[in-house]
């Protein structure tokens, strides 16, 4: 069973930055503006192709006046995305290189993959262009063989001594070289989200977690999609997510990410929540 990438979920204190740089700059689509469900003051953002595929997917928790992070002893960075094969020229000339900084402080580097399918975004970008999903990640991590022991035996996969390739992406496990406690700010990686079929293996995964020598920290309805949030030995959030209803569930797609989006158990919260993140919906992206 393989678990390709489902998304990757950033902090940023600039929504307005954030959202010009991936939609007008690398041309994903704005697909949901919603909040954090643990949080209903805190905007939650979510990009991708024009449907939000699952493994097309870059989201960011909008926190103001975020400080800036530092890195320590256990931490995820870097945010590497696919581009098909044979547009690293186009890309060049768009944007200066194939390796850029995001408003936040993240290192973006865009990745000549063999095709993906995509839901292409109507943009200034040829469709044949278009970034077509996630590359990849990285875990820093003090001890990469518990970490690497760890993935291995609860995706039942064989004993590695790299990195997790999860087909096409790849998430690097290398050890760290700060002493300190990590502090999450602005562009810290709050978590990286693998992809399952469904529930079911949602509890397959729970089960195994212990064993594995993981932790469990929740199962949640996040109503786009349930989700498995575990952490690995060296403290790093790893999500496990379905695959549907998807996020046409509370928007037609023609429309996704021009509106406050909630899912059906928050609908009746609408106007409080509303209260809590007037920002919100931002400026409507076109689909």
């Amino acid at each position: 069973m393989k678990y390709p990438l489902h998304h990757v979920s950033l902090l940023t204190g600039d929504a307005a930055a954030t959202v010009g740089f991936y939609t007008q700059q690398l041309g994903l689509r704005l697909v949901k503006q919603t909040v954090n469900q643990e949080n209903w003051r805190m905007p939650h953002l979510f990009f991708g192709d024009a449907l939000g595929t699952p493994g097309s997917v870059v989201t960011f928790f909008v926190i103001n006046h975020l400080g800036p992070r530092y890195d320590g002893t256990s931490y995820m960075d870097t945010l590497s995305l696919a581009i098909p094969t044979g547009s690293a020229a186009f890309w060049q000339q768009r944007l200066g290189g194939l390796t850029v900084q995001d408003p936040n402080g993240v290192t973006v580097t865009l990745v000549e993959t063999p095709a993906l399918s995509q839901a292409p975004v109507q943009n200034d970008i040829p469709a044949a262009d278009q970034i077509c999903g996630l590359a990849g990640s990285a875990l820093r991590v003090p001890n990469p063989s518990a970490t690497r022991q760890f993935f291995a035996q609860l995706l039942a996969l064989p004993a590695f001594d790299g990195d997790l390739w999860l087909s096409p992406a790849t998430i690097t496990i290398t050890p760290s070289q700060a002493q300190t406690k990590h502090r999450f700010g602005r562009g810290s990686i709050d978590h990286i989200a693998l992809t399952v079929t469904d529930a079911n293996q949602l509890t397959l995964l729970a089960d195994r977690t212990d064993a594995a020598g993981g932790q469990i920290e929740k199962r949640a309805d996040r109503g786009w999609f349930e989700s498995l949030y575990v952490k690995e030995p060296g403290g790093n959030r790893i999500e496990f997510a379905t695959t549907a209803p998807g996020f046409t569930l509370d928007e037609a797609a023609a429309t996704l990410g021009t509106t406050l989006g909630l899912p059906p158990f928050l609908e009746p919260h609408r106007a409080e929540i509303a209260v809590g993140v007037p920002q919100l919906p931002l400026q409507a992206v076109p689909a």
